[in-house]
């Protein structure tokens, strides 16, 4: 969709190639609060309460795309935590399956939760 500008009269309108408007969209420029996912020998790792939209359609793309489920919740994951915290969770040598599983199980409910609260509704 492109856009270009015109002029009418004194005011300026912006029309898209199709004649729609155009939407606009400000960021909040805050932190979101976060809550702890787990702990590792007392050190917490953190994700947002909420996460945004972005989050799940990341993680819902990246599962349209790969195909695979355990892939997806990786990568969500580590954009949840952040880097730092994902490479230190990944190097922790006594990580067992069942608790990864947990965490992934638990990173994937929060982020979907907005999306069955909204079709909830």
């Amino acid at each position: 969709m492109v856009a270009r500008t015109t002029k009418t009269d004194v005011t300026e309108v912006e029309e898209t190639v199709d004649n729609s408007t155009v939407l606009s969209f400000k960021s909040k420029n805050g932190k979101a609060a976060r809550v702890t996912l787990f702990t590792i020998d007392d050190e917490e790792f953190t994700v947002p309460a909420k996460p945004g939209a972005n989050v799940t359609l990341k993680f819902l793309d990246e599962l349209r795309r790969t195909g695979n489920e355990m892939f997806a919740a990786l990568s969500l994951l580590e954009t949840m935590l952040g880097k730092d915290a994902y490479q230190k969770f990944l190097d922790w040598e006594e990580l067992e399956d069942e608790q990864l599983g947990e965490v992934l199980e638990q990173v994937v409910s929060l982020a979907m939760s907005r999306v069955e609260e909204k079709a909830g509704k």
